[in-house]
C-alpha cells in the first residue's frame, strides 16, 4: 500500500514539473519586445492642412506615430488659441512626440477626444494628461464605458507588447454625451454609433466620426484605413453592409480631408479623401469576398497578401482573420504554443479556442 502511494506521489510530481516545464517553454516562446523604443523610418511626422474657407481660423495637423508603433494617426484641430487632439495614442514614445508637436503650436490644449475604446488609440492619454493637466478627456458615453472596463487587461497587453515604452496606467475618459464639440466657437460635429473595427467586440461597437464643416475634414478613425491592410476581425455579413453603406455615404459629401485610423507615413504626402474612401471600400469587399471563398484562416490571409503585396500592417490581417475563424491560440503568435496545440485532437482544439473566446469576450464588453 504504502509503495504504491509512493509510486503515484512521485508520478504526480513528474506530471506536475512536465506541465510547468510545458508552460515555461511555452510562454518563452513568445516574442520578447519589451523595452523596445521605435526608429524613425521614412515619411514626415505630420503635416498641416488649411481650411479652404479663409474666414476661418482653424488649422489641421495630422500626426502620424511610426511604423513599430502601427501608425497611428491623431489629428489635432488648433484655432488662433485653443487646440483639440483626436484618438492619443498608442505608446509612451508616441505620445511624447504629439505632446511636442501640440506645444510647439502655442495653443491651449482643451480637450482629448477618443472616438473608439481601443488601446491603441487611447493609452498615450495618460502621457498626454501629465504633459496638459487642464485638458478634458472626453468621449461619447458607450465608448467612455467601454474604455473604463478593458483598462487593466488592455494595460497587460500593452506592457507586454511595448515593456517601458508602455503608456501605462491608463487614465479612463470622461463621459461626453453630446452630438458637438466647439472650438472658438466653430463647430464640430461627432457622429455616434458608426460601424468599423472591433477585435474581440461585438459587431456593432460603438465608433464615433469627426466631420469639421470649416476644414471639410472627416475623421473615422478605424472606420477607414490607408497603405495598409484592415482590422476585418469580429465584423459580420451585417456589419460590414453597414460598415460599407457609412462610407459610401462619405463618398458623396464634398471632403478635402479624410483622415483614417492608420496609415504608414510614407503614404501620407500621396493620400487624398477619396484615395481612403476608395481604398477602405475595395479592401472590405475583397476581404469578403476572400473569406466567403475559403476555408481556413491561412487561406484568407494567402488571398489577401497576394491581392494587396504592397500594402503594410499585415499584423492586422493576421489577427483580423484569426478572430473570424475564432483560433484563439492564435492570437499570441506563439510558435511553440501552436506547435503543442498542433499535438491535440482537432475537435479539442476546437472546444479550448471556443471557450477561451468566449471568456475573453465577455471580459471585454459590457
Amino acid at each position: 500500500m504504502k509503495k504504491n502511494i509512493r509510486i503515484a506521489l512521485i508520478t504526480l510530481t513528474v506530471l506536475v514539473v512536465c506541465i510547468v516545464s510545458l508552460g515555461v517553454w511555452v510562454s518563452g516562446g513568445q516574442s520578447d519586445t519589451s523595452n523596445i523604443l521605435p526608429y524613425a523610418e521614412g515619411g514626415p511626422e505630420y503635416r498641416i492642412y488649411n481650411s479652404p474657407d479663409s474666414t476661418s481660423p482653424l488649422k489641421l495637423i495630422l500626426f502620424v506615430s511610426q511604423p513599430q508603433e502601427i501608425n497611428v494617426t491623431s489629428p489635432i484641430v488648433i484655432g488662433d488659441k485653443e487646440a483639440i487632439v483626436f484618438e492619443p495614442q498608442s505608446t509612451r514614445s508616441s505620445a511624447n512626440r504629439l505632446a511636442d508637436v501640440i506645444e510647439e503650436t502655442g495653443r491651449e490644449l482643451k480637450y482629448i477626444y477618443l472616438g473608439h475604446a481601443h488601446m491603441d488609440h487611447s493609452q498615450g492619454a495618460s502621457v498626454l494628461k501629465q504633459r496638459f493637466p487642464n485638458a478634458k478627456l472626453i468621449a461619447e458615453p458607450k465608448v467612455a464605458a467601454l474604455q473604463k472596463l478593458r483598462i487593466d487587461n488592455d494595460d497587460q497587453m500593452a506592457f507586454n507588447r511595448y515593456g517601458e515604452n508602455a503608456a501605462i496606467p491608463s487614465v479612463p475618459f470622461e463621459e461626453y454625451d453630446n452630438d458637438k464639440i466647439f472650438i472658438e466657437g466653430h463647430e464640430i460635429q461627432l457622429w455616434h454609433n458608426q460601424y468599423g473595427d472591433v477585435g474581440i467586440g461585438h459587431e456593432n461597437e460603438p465608433h464615433t466620426v469627426v466631420y469639421i464643416p470649416d476644414l471639410k475634414a472627416l475623421f473615422p478613425s478605424d472606420i477607414c484605413y490607408y497603405g495598409g491592410h484592415m482590422m476585418m476581425g469580429g465584423s459580420t455579413k451585417e456589419s460590414r453592409s453597414e460598415w460599407k453603406k457609412q462610407i459610401r455615404g462619405y463618398m458623396e459629401m464634398d471632403l478635402e480631408v479624410v483622415i483614417p485610423g492608420h496609415v504608414p507615413r510614407t503614404w501620407t504626402p500621396h493620400m487624398t479623401a477619396q484615395g481612403v474612401l476608395e481604398h477602405s471600400l475595395e479592401y472590405i469587399e475583397s476581404y469578403e469576398n476572400a473569406l466567403e471563398s475559403s476555408t481556413s484562416s491561412d487561406e484568407v490571409v494567402d488571398k489577401m497578401l497576394k491581392r494587396y503585396p504592397k500594402l503594410e500592417h499585415t499584423s492586422a490581417l493576421y489577427l483580423g482573420t484569426r478572430i473570424n475563424f475564432l483560433e484563439t491560440h492564435r492570437l499570441l503568435f506563439n510558435p511553440r504554443l501552436e506547435a503543442v496545440m498542433s499535438l491535440l485532437p482537432g475537435s479539442l482544439v476546437t472546444w479550448i479556442d471556443e471557450k477561451l473566446w468566449d471568456s475573453k469576450k465577455e471580459s471585454l464588453n459590457l
